[in-house]
C-alpha cells in the first residue's frame, strides 16, 4: 500500500513539474544565481510532461488487468457478510461429521397390556425430540429408527444402516401408578454399552423422567456439556396425560404410512385428543398437517375450502405454543401445503434453529421451496432427508416433490428417476403417477406417459384432471402452476 502511495506522488510531482509557470521558474532560477541554465530546464519541462502521462496510463493499465484476473475468493466474505445465509439452509451431511450421532430405537413395552404400548412410543418420541434440540448431536431421524419397532436387530447393524456411532435401546413397564424404565447407550462399532440407568418413578412424573435422560444422555456424549435448555423449555406439556397417550398414538399412525385410510385414522385420534385438553397445541397442529397432506395425497373437490381449514388450524397450534419446535414443524409443512409457502418456510427455519435434527421438518422445509418455485433450494433440502432418513415411510413423498423439483429445472431426465422412487415407496400415491406421466410427457414419450394416466384411473376412478388445476392454481406461484398446468393438459386427456 505504501509503495502504491510513493508511485501516486511521484507521477503527480513530474506532472506539477512540467506545467510549472515560467515566471515561478524564473524567480527560482534567479534566487540560486543560475539564470544561464533557466533556458534548459524550460526545454525539459515538455519531456517531463511526456513521461508522468506515460507513467500514469501504465499504471492504470496494470491495475485494470491485475483486478480482472483476482480470484473470486478474494471478494466472497464480503458477499457472506452483506447477506448472510441461514447455517440451516445450507445444512450437509457433510455437517454431522465430528458430532456424536445416535439412534434412539423405539422403547420396548414390558406390559402384558398392549394398551400401555403408547408410554413406550411416547417416550421414544420425547427423548428423540430433546436430543435433537442440541445442535451439536447428529440424531437420526424418528421415522427411520421406529422402521426397527416390534425387531430386535443387531446393534452393529443398525449403525452401519444409519450412520450413528451410538443406539439408545431401553424398555419401560407400567406397573399400576407407577413406571420402571431402563435404558442402555451401546456403541454401534464394538457393541460395548457406555452407559446405562434404571428409573422408578411415579407415572404422572413421565415428563421428568424424560428430561433426566435426555440430560444424561447429552452428559455422556458431549463430554458433560449441558443440554441447550433454552430450546428444550419452548416444548409445550399437556396437562392431561390421555390427551399426550392420544396424541402419541396419533403420530405413531400418523408417521407409519403415507395413506388416505391410515391419516383417517390418526385424525380421529388427534381429535379426540384435542377434545380432552383444548389448550394442546401438538394436537391441533398435527390435525393441521393431516389436513394438509390429505390435499397432497388426493386434491379434493374444493381445494380453497380445505386449505382454509388447515391454515385455521395452524393459526389455532400457533396461538397456544408459538415457540414449540414440533408445532412449529407440523404448521409449516401445513402452511405450505394448503397454500402459504411463504408462511411455512418461516414456520419451518423457526423450527429447525431449535430443532435442527428433526427429519419431518426437513421435509416440509423441502416442499415449502417446491410450492416457492424455488428448486435448487428445494433439491437441497429434499436430498438431505433423503439421506438422514433411509427408512422414512414418507421418502414416496419425498421423491415426488423432487421430481417437480427436476422438472421445474428442466431435467426431465431426473424428474424420471425421482418419480420412479416415489412409485417404489408409495404405489398408492396418485400423485407419484401423474409426476411420472408428466415427465414422459416432457421426454416425449407420449404413449408410456398414456399408461401412466391410465393408473390413476384405475387408483382412483373419480379423479379428474380439473382437480389438479385448481390444486396447482390455489397453491403455487403462477410461473409454476402455469408451466405445471400446460404440460398436464397435454397429457391427461379427458
Amino acid at each position: 500500500m505504501a509503495r502504491e502511495y510513493l508511485t501516486h506522488w511521484f507521477v503527480a510531482g513530474v506532472i506539477v513539474t512540467g506545467f510549472t509557470p515560467d515566471h515561478w521558474v524564473a524567480n527560482v532560477f534567479h534566487a540560486v544565481k543560475l539564470d544561464s541554465l533557466r533556458g534548459a530546464f524550460i526545454e525539459y519541462q515538455f519531456l517531463a510532461i511526456y513521461i508522468g502521462a506515460t507513467f500514469l496510463i501504465l499504471d492504470v493499465v496494470v491495475r485494470n488487468r491485475k483486478r480482472q484476473t483476482e480470484t473470486p475468493a478474494a471478494a466472497a466474505p464480503v458477499i457472506e457478510t452483506a447477506a448472510p445465509i441461514p447455517a440451516m439452509v445450507n445444512d450437509d451431511a457433510e455437517d454431522i461429521e465430528g458430532k456424536p450421532s445416535i439412534a434412539v430405537l423405539p422403547f420396548v413395552n414390558m406390559s402384558d397390556d398392549k394398551s400401555q404400548e403408547y408410554f413406550a412410543d411416547g417416550m421414544t418420541e420425547d427423548i428423540i425430540t430433546g436430543l435433537s434440540c442440541d445442535s451439536r448431536l447428529f440424531v437420526a431421524a424418528r421415522n427411520s429408527t421406529f422402521a426397527y419397532r416390534g425387531l430386535s436387530p443387531d446393534i452393529r447393524t443398525v449403525g452401519k444402516e444409519l450412520g450413528v456411532r451410538y443406539v439408545l435401546e431401553g424398555s419401560i413397564r407400567p406397573l399400576n401408578e407407577r413406571l420402571r424404565i431402563t435404558v442402555q447407550l451401546v456403541e454401534t462399532a464394538t457393541g460395548a454399552h457406555i452407559w446405562a440407568d434404571k428409573i422408578d418413578r411415579p407415572t404422572a412424573e413421565i415428563f421428568d423422567v424424560m428430561d433426566e435422560v435426555v440430560d444424561s444422555l447429552v452428559t455422556t456424549l458431549c463430554a458433560n456439556l449441558g443440554v441447550a435448555e433454552a430450546n428444550r423449555a419452548g416444548r409445550q406439556r399437556p396437562e392431561d396425560l390421555q390427551a399426550w397417550a392420544l396424541c402419541v398414538q396419533a403420530e405413531v399412525l400418523f408417521f407409519s404410512q403415507f395413506d388416505p385410510k391410515t391419516l383417517l385414522e390418526a385424525e380421529k385420534l388427534a381429535r379426540r385428543a384435542t377434545e380432552i385438553e383444548p389448550g394442546y397445541a401438538a394436537s391441533w397442529a398435527l390435525l393441521a398437517c393431516i389436513a394438509s397432506l390429505q390435499i397432497v395425497y388426493m386434491p379434493s373437490g374444493n381445494v380453497v375450502k380445505d386449505s382454509e381449514q388447515a391454515l385455521s388450524l395452524v393459526n389455532k397450534a400457533l396461538r397456544l405454543a408459538p415457540n414449540d419446535p414440533v408445532v412449529l414443524g407440523y404448521c409449516g409443512a401445513a402452511a405450505a401445503w394448503a397454500g402459504q409457502a411463504a408462511q411455512g418456510i418461516d414456520y419451518l427455519e423457526r423450527s429447525l434453529a431449535l430443532n435442527p435434527n428433526s427429519g419431518f421438518s426437513r421435509l416440509g422445509y423441502g416442499s415449502a421451496f417446491v410450492f416457492s418455485a424455488r428448486y435448487t433450494e428445494a433439491v437441497a433440502q429434499l436430498q438431505l432427508f433423503i439421506r438422514r432418513s433411509p427408512k422414512d415411510p414418507y421418502l414416496g413423498l419425498t421423491y415426488s416433490q423432487l421430481a417437480f423439483s427436476y422438472l421445474g429445472l428442466v431435467d426431465p431426465e431426473q424428474a424420471e428417476q425421482a418419480a420412479r422412487n416415489s412409485i417404489k415407496y408409495a404405489p398408492g400415491m396418485p400423485g407419484a403417477y401423474l409426476v411420472l406421466a408428466l415427465t414422459l410427457r416432457a421426454l416425449r414419450r407420449d404413449a408410456e406417459a398414456q399408461a401412466e394416466i391410465q393408473k390413476i384411473h384405475q387408483l382412483e376412478p373419480g379423479m379428474t384432471r380439473q382437480q389438479w388445476e385448481d390444486y396447482w392454481q390455489y397453491t403455487t406461484p403462477a410461473e409454476l402452476s402455469a408451466g405445471m398446468i400446460k404440460l398436464l393438459r397435454k397429457t391427461w386427456r379427458d
